[in-house]
């Protein structure tokens, strides 16, 4: 009998799988194959012994790899992003008082350029991994989280926050931990926004392409191959060409990212929308119709569903006594809000030891540099609304 249910697990995998295989069967088959591929290519990358300089080829048979290259770091960061986004917009929306001390801190973050983060976080992942690629490749990838995580906080702590009351209310009738709670109702509700700005997120992340991936620090080279490596060096030999071929290759990679990557996910994620009034014609995807279509995933589907159904514990709802929808505060968010207030203490402690030696030359310098930069942001934001604006209204009214 102990053998039992692992046979079963078998055969029901088995039986998941089609008998006539289709041309969609075998067009999956064969973007996992090649995803396969190209995941040992970056092992291999970021096994590589590091150099001191390492040559960019701007031969056009190279550029393709370089940009899966660049995209696997883009994707990577997205996902580092995405988990952060989770973590630390809940507990400034959730813990009392966090939002107070986090949204702030998180506003000041995203004010500081990527080259302000970037010679630091270079230097310490070289000196931690000096015999390899690996510093180097999660110094870019933290470079790209810098470009993508903000958007996507921001977000997720206003859906947290804009949730009805009605679904908190029913969440407490039914006696919903905070976990459950997370992943019926406050996940779900924000599934909309997270899909959104995180489109806007990752676009924002491309344009470090060429800072992360061709950064020299004096004389020091920590280039990694990359589209945007490519393109550095393009510009640097003042080769018209190759910067051509960069600029198709990105357009390429975003277009293939939108077609195959977000537009399936902006589709799927039409059935949490909370609306009290029809919307707008809604989204969709051809490749998520084709995996519709496709017997194989949907067999491994519906084998993943019994999988996960069968590991669920059988659970009977039972109305509570009407309680208050405000979750409790968990002991483990309050020793990380502990932590995190110490490290601010800290670094404020050294920022103000670091400041008091400048002289008032230095303070009436940065006031002015400050000023400078306000008014072009200022500008730039100006600019951008002129343009934006109109367009977004004429997007949004027009969708097809």
């Amino acid at each position: 009998m102990a053998d039992t249910q692992p046979n079963v697990g078998r055969l029901a995998l088995v039986r998941a799988i089609p008998r006539q295989v289709s041309w969609l069967d075998l067009a999956v088959l064969s973007f996992l194959g090649l995803c396969a591929f190209g995941i040992t290519k970056l092992a291999g990358e970021w096994r590589a012994p590091l150099h001191e300089a390492v040559v960019i080829d701007l031969r056009y048979r190279a550029l393709p790899l370089y940009t899966f290259f660049s995209l696997c770091r883009g994707l990577v960061a997205f996902i580092f992003s995405f988990f952060f986004t989770l973590l630390y917009g809940y507990v400034a929306a959730r813990v009392k008082l966090a939002d107070r001390v986090l949204l702030p801190l998180l506003d000041i973050l995203q004010s500081i350029p990527v080259l302000g983060f970037m010679p630091g976080v270079v230097l310490a992942m070289a000196a931690l991994f000096p015999h390899s690629n690996v510093g180097l490749e999660l110094s870019a990838i933290l470079m790209i989280f810098t470009g993508q995580v903000w958007n996507m906080t921001f977000s997720f702590y206003h859906s947290l926050r804009a949730i009805p009351s009605e679904l908190m209310e029913a969440g407490a009738i039914y006696r919903f931990g905070w976990w459950r709670r997370f992943v019926r109702i406050e996940l779900p509700y924000s599934t909309v926004g997270l899909v959104w700005n995180g489109m806007m997120s990752m676009a924002g992340g491309w344009f470090f392409l060429t800072i992360n991936e061709a950064f020299r620090l004096g004389d020091r080279d920590f280039r990694l191959p990359g589209v945007g490596a490519y393109m550095s060096v393009a510009i640097d030999a003042d080769n018209r060409g190759a910067m051509f071929a960069a600029v198709v290759a990105m357009v390429i990679m975003i277009v293939v990212v939108d077609q195959l990557f977000w537009r399936p996910l902006v589709a799927w994620s039409e059935k949490f929308k909370f609306e009290d009034v029809g919307g707008s014609e809604p989204a969709t995807s051809w490749v998520l119709e084709l995996l519709r279509h496709s017997q194989l995933v949907r067999g491994v589907g519906r084998w993943t569903k019994q999988k996960v159904k069968a590991m669920r514990k059988p659970a009977v709802l039972k109305p509570a006594v009407m309680a208050s929808p405000e979750p409790k505060t968990s002991k483990v968010f309050i020793v990380l809000v502990t932590a995190l207030g110490a490290l601010c203490v800290w670094g404020t402690i050294r920022l103000v030891e670091l400041l008091s030696a400048l002289d008032k030359q230095a303070w009436l310098d940065i006031a002015g540099a400050s000023g400078l930069t306000l008014v072009r942001t200022s500008v730039a934001v100006v600019l951008g609304s002129i343009w934006t604006i109109p367009a977004g209204i004429y997007i949004g009214t027009h969708p097809k």
